[in-house]
């Protein structure tokens, strides 16, 4: 069969097919001979099948008189024309298989679908575009004569059906998701554009800037919506190891962002929240080592771990985008993220350290 095909490939190139009578003789006999059937026996094969309805090309029978797949064949480049009289008859003879092709183009239908003629189409086969054997393996599948015969080729379509409705049901909901994350955008998107952001311009912008742009693209008019923000610049930095804390300092610093706390009674002052976080986590696992392991855990999330032992460890999906600094010995924090979650971490701190937040730490953070 892959000779044949390979034959059939070589002749559409040259114009061989002029009309539908050339293709079924030239191309769509040999192959069904090369799947199994036997075209001079009317019991498997059955040309010109004619219904009370219509007639059609060719009916494949899985038993005697009675067609599995209806077979439309039309001029090389017509393969759209004649799909809705196809369905007609393939719908009120019970037949659950179509095929219209012009030979270099089969697709291969479920009447018993839903949707639309095209929603109904399981898959499209350009012979002259794929290699021989992917197009084996196709035929095969849809019009092997055993497989028709078993019902495997009635099975194979219903799956790809059902999987093609699948994926256009997930495509369909694509800006509806789109909408909702950019509502209320989740931290690593809004880290995953500051980052590329950072790239493409040499400069950081602030995560605020970033949160209001993606809210802006859920909105009417989004694609005008422009952050006015001043970017700070920023040196970048490998992910790959902790950084000191120093450096990230002057990586995510933002102007005018100080923050002022207090650890158990003394007042406090930091550049900004990712140093406030440090400073505050420091002081407090000075007096509580053997407790850090208990904070890991407990300020564990959903896809990756606030605190731990290594920057992989930090975030195991995209080690990529950790960024960390070191807190105590052997111990560091995860910086890619909001403010609110600073202020988490740090009255979980509190909680497994036997500690009151708002009296032994008291800390306010601007929100991101």
């Amino acid at each position: 069969m892959i000779q044949l095909l390979s034959r059939i490939r070589t002749r559409l190139s040259q114009g061989a097919f002029p009309n539908e009578a050339a293709v079924s003789h030239g191309i769509l006999v040999p192959l069904l001979q090369a799947l199994g059937w036997d075209p001079a026996e009317p019991e498997q094969v059955m040309p010109e099948y004619t219904s009370g309805r219509g007639r059609v090309d060719f009916a494949l029978c899985a038993t005697p008189g009675r067609p599995a797949v209806f077979i439309e064949v039309k001029g090389v480049g017509r393969s759209l024309d004649g799909d809705r009289q196809l369905f007609e008859y393939a719908f009120h003879e019970g037949v659950p298989l179509c095929v219209l092709t012009d030979e270099r183009e089969w697709s291969f239908y479920l009447p018993s679908g839903q949707g639309s003629y095209e929603d109904r189409r399981v898959y499209r086969l350009q012979i002259d575009d794929r290699s021989p054997e992917d197009s084996q393996s196709t035929l095969q599948r849809y019009l092997g004569r055993e497989r028709v015969r078993s019902g495997a080729a009635f099975e194979a379509a219903m799956q790809d059906y059902r999987d093609a409705a699948a994926k256009r049901e997930a495509a369909r909901v694509i800006p509806k998701a789109w909408s909702q994350l950019v509502e209320g955008p989740e931290d690593l998107l809004v880290e995953l554009l500051s980052d590329q952001a950072e790239a493409l311009g040499g400069f950081r912008p602030e995560a605020n800037a970033v949160t209001s742009f993606l809210r802006g693209l859920a909105s009417p008019g989004a694609a005008q919506h422009t952050a006015a923000v001043r970017p700070t610049p920023i040196p970048r930095t490998a992910a790959t190891a902790p950084v000191t804390l120093a450096a990230e300092i002057a990586k995510l610093a933002r102007t005018g962002r100080s923050v002022g706390y207090s650890v158990f009674g003394e007042d406090r002052q930091a550049k900004n929240a990712i140093e406030a976080l440090v400073d505050v986590l420091s002081r407090l696992s000075l007096r509580y080592p053997d407790r850090i392991p208990d904070l890991a855990a407990a300020v564990q999330g959903n896809s990756r771990n606030h605190i731990a032992r290594t920057v992989q460890e930090i975030y195991p999906e995209r080690p990529d985008l950790a960024r960390a600094v070191e807190f105590a010995p052997g111990w560091l924090v995860g910086l890619n993220i909001a403010n609110r979650e600073k202020v988490g971490i740090i009255r979980k701190a509190c909680e497994v350290f036997g500690l009151r937040f708002g009296s032994d730490v008291i800390i306010e953070l601007p929100n991101q």
